[in-house]
């Protein structure tokens, strides 16, 4: 229930996002093979999700109410990792690490939207069951489980190749798994083997270049992880840096409990840090895919491992290790009021107000990728909105957008020339022709269409 509480505000108002516009086009696909060919020309991500919320979407279900889907998800995911918990600690500390999967700052966000996050990260823990599953008992309907699951996993997030890889390593090292690991092993292919066959579309996916937005290799950022799953606060200061890396030591600790008491102990432990450590290498070699959103199938095994860690500190530091948990549990709920999201389809309704037709460019300021595909949205007829060049010519009238306010400009100048637009990015819909812009339509600035 928390975890369906701390999602449902705004899941039904807020308006789509950049990300969420790109699923609802999907989405809105008339035919499956036009999903999948829209997945494969404007995702870096496979189908699984948008094929499920396609579904949905054709019995009837509103667009915005898909957002469910992930809410669903994340109530799910909470249930589990407390189930999960309570095998390697007591109920009380299980119930911390689901708090924990509840609140987490990342997991809401992404548990409120139009997105496979939320699902991932349900996968990666679904994932962990069938594998203890499988390896306590073998048999041929839990081998084709995991199986299923494995191609579930890589057919939703290319990073859940990670969690597979880092189960692999607790599969052929832990030696409680030896009687069952040749077998598991095989149901793992079978699983990877089903979802091959979007591997060339993968590759083409990562051709198309959709993550030159992530810079080069920081380490900062990867020692965050942890923390930042659930979140946000004080993020770019020196007190988020001693934050991080208090958490990332409460993490290791936890890890280090966990090692020790069980072989599932191990295999959470394994999968709290496993993909992390494999993602950092991965953007060390050169791909630049890490980003935190990614990492989300490591936030319910980090949360066990918080929960591992306060369940071994002494009985005699229990009162300051309460308040510590209750000040970590508080810490989403501090990301989350924070966060400030447009309202995309109040804006758009403003601009038409305030007389907007296609034939006006519209100058937003900050990250344009924010306003564009959402206003595209938002408008009537949907225009397309490119990224446009000031030229020489002069167009009389500019909308302007100040984070939630509309303007109205009259112009007797070329844009460039206007001290009101400087550092404002011209949004104009290509097909038609204006004097005072040139739409950019092709490299990373292009639209996707």
């Amino acid at each position: 229930m928390v975890a369906v509480g701390a999602r449902l505000p705004g899941l039904f108002t807020q308006s789509l996002s950049q990300d969420e516009v790109a699923s609802a086009r999907i989405i809105s696909e008339p035919t499956f093979p036009r999903l999948l060919a829209h997945v494969a020309r404007t995702e870096s991500t496979p189908p699984l999700w948008y094929t499920l919320a396609w579904l949905v979407r054709h019995l009837g279900v509103p667009m915005q109410d898909l957002r469910l889907l992930s809410a669903a998800a994340g109530a799910v995911l909470a249930a589990l990792v407390v189930d999960a918990a309570a095998r390697v600690v007591a109920l009380p500390f299980a119930a911390l690490a689901g708090l924990l999967t509840a609140l987490g700052s990342q997991l809401v966000s992404h548990g409120r939207e139009l997105r496979a996050y939320e699902l991932l990260a349900l996968l990666a823990v679904v994932f962990a069951r069938a594998l203890v599953a499988a390896v306590e008992a073998p048999s041929w309907r839990r081998e084709l489980t995991l199986a299923a699951v494995v191609a579930a996993g890589g057919l939703t997030h290319y990073f859940f190749a990670f969690t597979v890889l880092a189960a692999l390593g607790w599969l052929w090292l832990d030696p409680a798994a030896r009687t069952a690991r040749t077998r598991v092993t095989a149901a793992i292919a079978l699983g990877a083997v089903a979802a091959a066959p979007w591997l060339p579309v993968t590759l083409a996916q990562y051709h198309q270049d959709r993550f030159w937005w992530i810079g080069a290799f920081r380490l900062r950022s990867v020692l965050a992880v942890p923390l930042r799953l659930f979140t946000s606060a004080y993020g770019s200061t020196a007190f988020g840096l001693a934050l991080s890396l208090a958490a990332l030591v409460v993490v290791a600790g936890g890890c280090l409990h966990l090692a020790r008491l069980s072989p599932l102990g191990r295999l959470i432990a394994v999968l709290a840090v496993g993909p992390l450590a494999a993602a950092a290498l991965a953007w060390i070699g050169g791909p630049r895919i890490f980003a935190l959103r990614n990492m989300i199938e490591i936030a319910p095994f980090v949360a066990i491992a918080v929960a591992a860690a306060v369940a071994a500190i002494p009985r005699r530091v229990v009162p300051a290790a309460a308040a510590l948990a209750a000040a970590a549990l508080l810490l989403p709920l501090v990301s989350l009021t924070s966060i400030h999201i447009p309202r995309y389809d109040l804006l758009a309704r403003r601009l038409v107000a305030a007389g907007w037709t296609p034939s006006a460019p519209v100058a937003v300021f900050g990250n344009f990728f924010l306003y564009r595909a959402p206003l595209e949205w938002y408008l009537p007829h949907r225009p397309l909105l490119a990224a446009s060049r000031p030229v020489d010519g002069v167009c009389r009238t500019v909308f302007v957008i100040r984070r939630s306010r509309v303007e109205r400009l009259r112009l007797d100048r070329p844009l460039d020339a206007d001290r009101q637009l400087h550092g404002a990015t011209i949004l104009a819909d290509p097909a038609r022709a204006l004097h005072c812009v040139r739409p950019i339509m092709t490299g990373r600035l292009a639209p996707l269409t």
